[in-house]
């Protein structure tokens, strides 16, 4: 489990690949100011560039995999383009409101706009707009502040920037935190978490499995689940 004092904590590391626990608010590469970033960090610590194989955002804590070397950047790269099930990623999310279905898909169409550095739902036959799909699953509801929150897992089918926010955006149930995205409260940083992350080694074609649980508020005011060896949508 990271702690709150670190930037990232070690999970896995052999020739090819490091898992590790990011902290929220480490950037995951580099980008144009000069804030630490974790493939810099990681490069320094084993004394030589190690390559990304998917991202998260700044404000996003928990698992995420970094290639050693080039060869297993290409392995894992491919994995994760090919969308089929093999580089599996779950996330939690606490989000504003309560769900009429204990599970579902959100099936949108997505924008990117560059210079406002946000994603919009769009028309399926906007210029420029990609396909996005995820499954939730309703996992815990509380209220906070005498408003309703919903716990849920999310797996994503498509890989999109800030894929999760805006669509659940668009669906009435922004991220608790995410200000940027229509949550009115009072949790900094975003509620979403990389909780459970599933791959084949690039070199040996063994399915290795990681989960972490956040505890960061408002996480803390659910009884988080661990992901079960297949993940949060296992049967």
């Amino acid at each position: 489990m990271t702690r709150d004092d670190r930037p990232y904590a070690v999970l896995f590391r052999d020739g090819d690949v490091i898992v590790v626990n990011k902290s929220p608010g480490l950037l995951s590469q580099p980008d144009r100011g000069n804030d630490p970033d974790l493939l810099t960090l990681l490069s320094h610590k084993i004394g030589h560039p190690v390559f990304p194989i998917h991202r998260l955002d700044r404000g996003v804590g928990g698992l995420i995999a970094v290639a050693v070397n080039q060869r297993a950047a290409g392995v894992l790269s491919s994995l994760v383009a090919d969308r089929n099930d093999a580089f599996i990623k779950e996330y939690l999310a606490v989000v504003h409101g309560r769900f009429d279905a204990p599970s579902g898909e959100l099936c949108d169409h997505l924008l990117r706009e560059e210079k406002r550095r946000i994603t919009r739902v769009v028309p399926a036959k906007t210029p420029g707009a990609k396909p996005a799909r995820l499954a939730y699953r309703v996992l815990r509801e509380t209220d906070l502040d005498g408003r309703g929150f919903s716990l849920v897992a999310v797996r994503l089918f498509t890989g999109r920037t800030h894929q999760i926010r805006a669509q659940f955006s668009s669906a009435g149930h922004p991220v608790a935190g995410d200000g940027r995205y229509g949550a009115h409260d009072r949790f900094p940083p975003i509620a979403l978490y990389s909780a459970y992350l599933s791959f084949p080694h690039p070199a040996t074609g063994e399915r290795l499995v990681f989960s972490a649980a956040p505890t960061l508020p408002p996480f803390d005011s659910f009884s988080i689940p661990l992901a079960g060896e297949k993940g949060f949508f296992d049967d």
